[in-house]
């Protein structure tokens, strides 16, 4: 969508710094971050993710691996009963994460 209209608004030094931290921790635009609070969206940002991602696209990553060798024939069976813990152990954490998150409001 098209955002054609403009929103002007007076802050001191200090709100204007503190919504600007916030826009970049958040990894949003000063625009976006003003206009999801405004909103009333909750913005939630989780520091730990980052090495959760990493890790999930290592499991993706291997299981490519993998299915490129089925798709070569160079291997007839994989046990992917690994990958479905270290999934699960990736579930795991994310849902601690959210947890934590929600209970700091």
């Amino acid at each position: 969508m098209k955002k054609n209209k403009r929103i002007n608004a007076r802050a001191t030094e200090k709100e204007y710094m503190r919504i600007l931290l916030k826009a970049k921790k958040s990894k949003l635009s000063m625009s976006d971050y003003i206009v999801l609070s405004a909103l009333g969206e909750e913005i939630i940002v989780i520091e730990e993710l980052k090495d959760v991602v990493h890790n999930i696209a290592k499991i993706g990553n291997n299981l490519n691996q993998l299915t490129v060798l089925a798709h070569t024939d160079k291997i007839k069976v994989i046990d992917l009963k690994g990958f479905k813990e270290a999934l699960n152990d990736m579930w795991k954490i994310l849902d601690e994460l959210t947890k934590k998150k929600g209970k700091r409001k």
